[in-house]
């Protein structure tokens, strides 16, 4: 089953000479579990990608669908609505709140749907990425590698249709970096979660099950690696 079709995806920006294609006419599938890496040089259109996929930055043509879901033909209100509960946003820095424990900052998507979280669900979380004895600190009290966990727990919450994550060991020492492949894999392999990783490393590219090359906004590779 395919949960995510993209088709002839196109993105600009600028005028002229100084014209950058960032989404050239993409178009690819990603299957129920896979986990896929995206990569490619700096300016290629990886990040740009991610973020059409995620509905944070419109197309100027072509389709998104997540799960049979037309991401833009929902109104506003209801991207919102999916950028909150069907895909779940991994960045390099973290992006919790300060203010919010790491519990609160998990299921704070939840809040903002005036929902009552799943303890079930969030105490396995914290259990499957190693933050249970870290539940009610702070983010200015954990490690980096600590933060980048809470901040998956965060994107996973929901139980989201594909899980979306930009550079997610690109502000990380090698150690931690080890650690955040590991339990990305882990994650895949264990909830079944489909993943599209932008990255710069190879040591996560080298875990996922597939590599999407991008170049100029198009896609110049496309290897299943297992």
């Amino acid at each position: 089953m395919e949960i995510l079709e993209v088709k002839n995806l196109t993105k600009t920006y600028g005028k002229g000479e100084s014209l950058i294609k960032a989404a050239d006419s993409i178009s690819f599938t990603v299957p129920k579990g896979q986990m896929a890496a995206v990569v490619g040089a700096s300016g290629s259109g990886k990040s740009t990608l991610l973020h059409i996929i995620g509905g944070v930055e419109k197309p100027e043509s072509g389709n998104v669908l997540v799960n049979g879901t037309d991401v833009y033909s929902l109104s506003e209100k209801e991207l919102a609505a999916y950028r909150r509960t069907k895909v779940g946003l991994i960045y390099q820095f973290y992006n919790l709140l300060p203010i919010l424990n790491v519990s609160d900052n998990i299921t704070l998507p939840t809040f903002m749907d005036e929902k009552k979280p799943d303890e079930k669900r969030l105490a396995e979380l914290l259990e499957l990425l190693g933050l249970s004895d870290r539940a009610s600190h702070l983010p200015s009290q954990l490690s980096g590698g600590q933060q980048q966990r809470a901040a998956i727990a965060r994107a996973l919450f929901s139980s989201p249709d594909i899980l979306l994550a930009d550079e997610p060991t690109g502000n990380l020492d090698s150690k931690s970096s080890e650690e955040i492949i590991t339990l990305l894999r882990t994650t895949s392999e264990q909830l079944g979660q489909t993943m599209l990783i932008v990255t710069h490393d190879e040591k996560i590219a080298a875990r996922c099950d597939r590599i999407i090359t991008v170049s100029d906004g198009r896609i110049v590779g496309d290897e299943v690696t297992s």
